[in-house]
């Protein structure tokens, strides 16, 4: 979250300061002046260059989805959140001792979605795919989350999402802002997606959008938004429960961005009340016995809705048996291309790039 105004305007100078430290050690290494390792396989990142919000894992997943019928695709992430160290291959790992402490919720989302996928967390890039191609020596391309700013590794495809209501050219460098580096820095983004949106096509105005993004004309600009699927029942509690327009629904999320989900919601549901938790919140005894309180006051009518990635957080084994008592509900969310034909153009353009750079390291 960005500081309020006033105490923004004093942190201006922090964050120019900030963001000028950033600037100088991309062009280091841009120079070569510090060393950079590039893989010998497509290497596709999904960054930003903002903190959190943005639609990362989303927009992965529609990207491992696009390839995995075609290539051995594999997939790499830091595990944000996480509590162990290291690197960490969820394919070796027993399924009773996965968890989002272990992995990062993110990541074990994604291992649940392509359990078959070679599937690591490692906070350095260069060493987790190094370490997969070990395990899969026959990967042809990995998916990265999040490593943007990791400088000391260059991707063969780096895309930056921003999001529609929070553009970067809208935000300031930390701590003034949310920006971990200067919008200049999308200057090396192969292409820039703008996620999240919540207007009608006839009212993007695209050439707009590029001269606000400061955009090269080789750089390709693609709006995308959330389709929401049927709710899902995730505990035995909700499975009993038959939801109609006034069923009585509590929300709870850990995410950075939970407007969109709330609005969907609420066009279908009588929203009772949003418990809204920061960013990948780890989820305690106390928070669930106060939610299920709530929930008790109006039995047989309440349930609760959260996001998929909350849901990886809520079955941790200190919490399982509490929150199995809970009527708990899912969305499941997926990306959509706002304009005819992105959809298509996008697809070409990451299954071209993957095969080309096979074939040039073949």
């Amino acid at each position: 979250m960005s500081a309020p105004i006033k105490i923004r305007h004093i942190l201006i100078p922090v964050g120019w300061l900030f963001g000028n430290v950033a600037r100088v050690r991309r062009w280091l290494y841009q120079k070569g002046w510090i060393k950079s390792y590039k893989p010998n396989i497509p290497v596709i990142c999904v960054g930003n260059i903002a903190i959190g919000g943005t639609g990362k894992t989303p927009h992965a997943g529609y990207i491992l989805n696009l390839l995995f019928p075609n290539f051995k695709v594999a997939m790499l992430s830091r595990g944000y959140g996480r509590k162990s160290k290291g690197y960490v291959l969820a394919n070796t790992t027993a399924e009773d001792k996965l968890s989002a402490e272990l992995i990062g919720d993110e990541p074990l989302l994604l291992h649940q979605r392509f359990p078959n996928m070679p599937l690591a967390v490692d906070g350095d890039r260069h060493e987790g795919v190094l370490k997969l191609q070990a395990y899969a020596p026959d990967t042809e391309v990995v998916v990265m989350d999040d490593a943007y700013q990791h400088l000391s590794f260059t991707p063969t495809f780096r895309m930056v999402l921003t999001e529609y209501e929070n553009p970067y050219f809208k935000d300031y460098p930390m701590p003034a802002g949310r920006l971990r580096e200067f919008p200049s820095a999308v200057g090396v983004a192969d292409a820039v997606l703008v996620t999240k949106v919540s207007a009608p096509k006839s009212e993007v105005n695209v050439d707009w959008w590029r001269q606000q993004l400061k955009l090269r004309s080789d750089q390709p600009l693609f709006f995308t938004y959330y389709s929401y699927g049927a709710p899902e029942p995730v505990t035995q509690a909700a499975k009993q429960f038959a939801l109609n327009a006034d069923t009585e629904v509590i929300v709870m999320t850990g995410i950075a961005r939970p407007k969109p989900m709330l609005e969907h919601l609420r066009q279908q549901f009588q929203v009772q009340r949003h418990y809204n938790f920061p960013d990948h919140f780890k989820y305690s005894a106390m928070e669930i016995t106060y939610i299920k309180d709530y929930c008790d006051k109006n039995p047989g009518r309440r349930v609760i809705f959260t996001t998929e990635k909350d849901w990886m957080r809520l079955r941790s084994e200190d919490l399982k048996k509490k929150v199995s008592l809970l009527p708990i509900f899912i969305i499941p969310i997926q990306v959509e291309f706002l304009f005819e034909n992105d959809r298509s153009t996008f697809n070409k353009i990451i299954e071209s790039h993957v095969r080309r750079k096979k074939n040039e390291n073949q």
